[in-house]
Formats: C-alpha cells, structure tokens, sequence
C-alpha cells in the first residue's frame, strides 16, 4: 500500500500597524503593538471622547476591543473616537435645560 501525505501551507496576513499618526489623528490609544493574525487590542479613547454609537444601555463606550483577523484586516473597523459634546449628552439622557 502506498501512503500519501497532503502538505498544507496557511498564509496569514498580519494588519496593519497601529501607529501613533493613526492613534494621534484618532483620538484613542492601545495596549499593544502586536499585529499578528488572531491578536486582540483594546482601543481606548482619549478622555472626553468616546466611540459613538453609545452602548445599547445608554451609556458612552470609551474602549474598544478589536481582532486582527486572518485576512490582515481589523473587526470591527477601527473607526474615530469623538469629542464629547453637551449636545450629545442631551440626545443620550433626555437632558432639559432648566429656565
């Protein structure tokens, strides 16, 4: 009997670097620099901003975690943080003003 072995090659695409042009322009920082295939990295925004949309809760989202996929691509999209506005904060909690 003949035995055959099947080779299988994987190639993985690492993401693109989080650099600090990106983070600067962004308003949010990270706690790693690995950009491997299946990395995870915790975005944090700078204070007084935050990722819209707000939670389904309500409440504003300052961090964010996101996968470095085995297509070189970032889920969920990186995306900006905002500044927080009083405008946005009437919109969020029903705020009225009192006169």
């Amino acid at each position: 009997m003949f035995e055959r072995t099947i080779n299988f090659i994987i190639f993985r695409i690492a993401c693109p670097a989080l650099n600090t042009t990106r983070t600067q322009r962004s308003n949010w920082h990270f706690d790693t620099q690995a950009v491997d295939h299946n990395t995870n990295v915790t975005l944090t925004c700078a204070a007084g901003y935050w990722w819209q949309p707000p939670s389904l809760s309500g409440h504003p989202n300052t961090t964010k975690t996101v996968n470095c996929g085995s297509d070189g691509n970032w889920t969920p999209a990186l995306g900006d943080c905002v500044p927080i506005s009083m405008n946005s904060l009437r919109e969020l909690f029903d705020i009225v003003s009192c006169s």
